[in-house]
């Protein structure tokens, strides 16, 4: 008996555990995909264009850690390169290439809050 009451606790304290992870990754990706989206990338110079974008960068690095324990490391590169595609289009002025990549940017953030969530995506 006492194995069964240990097993179900065990079942549940996962079952806990799973969602606290999803709850607290789909917040972390949430923010970061809201930042990306906020970035303008108008008539800025350069400079500082490049600057708000390494400090988006930052954003992305410190939740990395967190992210990168349940998450896809091909998409986690994905979006690292996402960003060194847009940080390297703006240090050189190129707003064109630096809108495109942010779009595809956002696009793999949102992909992967889909995948983090409680859904059919996640679990294939």
């Amino acid at each position: 008996m006492k194995e069964k009451i240990i097993a179900v606790l065990l079942f549940f304290l996962v079952i806990g555990f799973v969602w606290t992870n999803t709850v607290i990754l789909k917040r972390e990706i949430g923010e970061l995909r809201e930042v990306t989206a906020g970035f303008e990338i108008g008539e800025k110079d350069a400079a500082r264009l490049t600057a708000e974008a390494r400090e988006i960068y930052e954003i992305f690095k410190k939740k990395e850690l967190f992210i990168s324990l349940t998450v896809n490391h091909e998409d986690l590169t994905n979006i690292e390169e996402g960003f060194a595609e847009m940080i390297g289009c703006l240090s050189v002025g190129d707003t064109d290439g630096a809108q495109i990549t942010k779009s595809r940017l956002i696009d793999s953030l949102e992909h992967l809050g889909r995948l983090s969530g409680f859904n059919f995506d996640a679990i294939i």
